[in-house]
This record gives structure tokens, sequence and C-alpha cells, in this order.
């Protein structure tokens, strides 16, 4: 880090040859590797090769973010009777936390299992008032890879003041290999019934729309070109994917991750399964790419990955009808999302 700190980096294994490197900087997942038909790994998640390029990026690849993922209106909030304004860093609004979020951070690390199932701990805490966030958060997150190639994220979180918190990870998925272009021809499937329709700058617009006739329907297994190519006034808004959907196996009650999501690419046969508590899930196609130098001298391109990320429904704290993202001050937050790889 510019300031002398040192960043980290654990590998963890599986017994079917799985491998994932996590930065001990926001969290983040570097490489993703995965073995088939004796060819080298294929490494399905876009990202970097050094430490300043990810501080200077502004897309989180692979990152934790938090307090709050993706947008708060104008970063304003308000938690009993009281109004904060929180950090804008995206054009009007606060987006991921604000400009010194999570994903800046550098957690405090722990090596939980070094045998089967690896797993690390990371741990951080963010003061009253952090990005104009109120409360003392102390938050950790559990990586676990399990030896049915699931990777499992275990997100925990206590308050000293009401607040509000969203976290997620933000890696960009490449079934067939984070340098190998256009995921166009990847299929995905969200089960998923409704989306949130936003205006022109990603804000929702309070409405849960039924993705049925929209390009937003992909309870069956569909290609992401077909989204991609429409001219649906919500697809031009972005370039692409950039939407909310709202998982229909949400239980508030429920701590036991619930299939969400799929995506799959028949270059290499490798598909991702997406389990979740979280009641929604924004799928991006990063839209907004243009010749980004990633790893090995790569160039990423729009269209060139895509992102799960679970999550509360964007700018919940200002729309009361969606699921809400408060944590009350002492309340214990849980939530967990397993990504399952199958090749």
């Amino acid at each position: 880090m510019p300031d002398g700190t040192v960043i980290e980096q654990f590998c963890l294994t599986n017994n079917q040859g799985v491998s994932l490197e996590i930065l001990s900087l926001g969290g983040i997942i570097r490489r993703w590797l995965i073995p088939h038909n004796a060819k080298p790994p294929t490494d399905i998640v876009l990202g970097f090769d050094s430490v300043q390029a990810y501080l200077s990026d502004d897309s989180y690849l692979g990152a934790l973010v938090g307090r709050y993922a993706n947008r708060i209106a104008e970063g304003k909030l308000c938690l009993e009777s009281k109004n904060y304004q929180l950090d804008i860093n995206q054009g009007d609004n606060c987006l991921h936390g604000g400009s010194q979020g999570f994903n800046n951070k550098v957690w405090q690390s722990t090596v939980l299992s070094r045998d089967e199932n690896p797993a690390i701990a990371l741990q951080l805490e963010s003061p009253d008032g952090d990005q104009g966030f109120p409360g003392a958060l102390s938050t950790k997150v559990i990586y676990t890879l399990t030896e049915s190639n699931r990777l499992k994220i275990e997100y925990f979180a206590t308050s000293k003041r009401t607040t509000v918190f969203n976290p997620t990870n933000h890696s960009y998925f490449n079934l067939s290999g984070h340098n190998s272009g256009s995921v166009n021809n990847q299929h995905i499937q969200v089960v998923a019934s409704y989306y949130t329709p936003t205006d022109a700058h990603a804000i929702p617009t309070g409405e849960l729309i039924k993705v049925e006739g929209t390009p937003f329907d992909f309870r069956k297994l569909s290609t992401i070109e077909q989204a991609l190519t429409s001219a649906h006034p919500q697809i031009q808004y972005g370039n692409g994917l950039d939407h909310n959907l709202c998982i229909d196996s949400y239980d508030p009650q429920s701590q036991e991750a619930k299939y969400a999501a799929k995506a799959t690419s028949e270059n290499t046969d490798i598909s991702l399964k997406v389990y979740t508590t979280m009641p929604g899930i924004q799928v991006f196609t990063a839209n907004h790419f243009d010749h980004k130098k990633g790893k090995q001298d790569s160039l990423y391109h729009a269209h060139q990955g895509l992102c799960f990320e679970t999550q509360f429904y964007p700018d919940s704290p200002n729309q009361p009808q969606f699921p809400s993202a408060t944590l009350k001050a002492g309340e214990a937050f849980y939530s967990v999302t397993e990504y399952e790889v199958l090749f």
C-alpha cells in the first residue's frame, strides 16, 4: 500500500483442484482457477496484477463492497427520524458505500482451516460516521472453499447505533476465462419473477415489475446476448444489464442459502450456481469497460464479465416497500451466499 501496509494473499485449494486467491485488501477474489479437460486451469474472474491497479480502479473487481452495496439516491438516509448525508461518489448518488468503502480497506485476517474446507476470516471496524453512515460497525466475512466446489461467503455484523447494512461481493465472472472476450454467448438463469426498474441514473423507481415479456426474464436459461441486444429503454439506459432482480425464494426468516441463479459457458463446460439468503441479485455485464488493462496484460472490454451481486434492493432505505436493510443497534446481522462451480 502507499503507506507501507503489506497486503496478504491467501490461496484456498480443495481436493478437486479448485483454488482461489483472496487479498486482505478489500477481501478481493483475485483468481478463481478451475481444472478441467487436462488443460491449464481456467481463471473465471477478472482482476489485476498489482495493488496499485486495484486502488486506482473504480469497478470493484472481486471486492467486498459496503457498507451499502449498490446505490442510495442522493446519499440521503433517514433513520429513527434523523437525517444523514452519505458520501456522494457516483453522479448525485452514494455507490457501494462511498469513495472509501470496504473495497479500499485492509482487513484483519485469520486462517480458520488449512485442511479440508479451507477457510479464512476477514474483520473490519468501521467507525461511527464512516462515509456518513451512523454507528460504529464491527463486521466479519468468512470465506470457505468446500470439497463440493462451493465458495461459501458468510457476512456478520453488529452496530452500536441503528444503521443500514448491505454487503456483497463484486466478482466479475467469465466462465470461458477472464481473458476470453465477451460473455454475450454465455447463458444465465435467475429465478426471479420481478425486477426493480430504474431511472436513467440507475435509481429504482420504487416499482416491482413482472419480468414476463421483458429482457429481464431469465427464469429459463437464456443467452446474455438476448438481453443486451434488446431495444428496451432499461437496457439502453446503461448499455446493458445493471439491474436488481427480486429472488423468488427469499425468506427473511431463513439463514439457509437457497438457489437463485446460474451461468454456463459452452466453451469450457463450466457452470456457476448461486445460492443466497438475500432478497435481490444485481445482474451486471461490465457495460462501462473500455480497454481496461487486467491480469496477464489482458484488455477487458464492455460485456466481458458478469456480476451476480446478492443484496438488498438498491436504494431500499428510501423505498419503504422494499425489504429493509436496517440493522438496529446491538442486533446481529448474518447473511450467506454460496457460489458453486460445476465442471
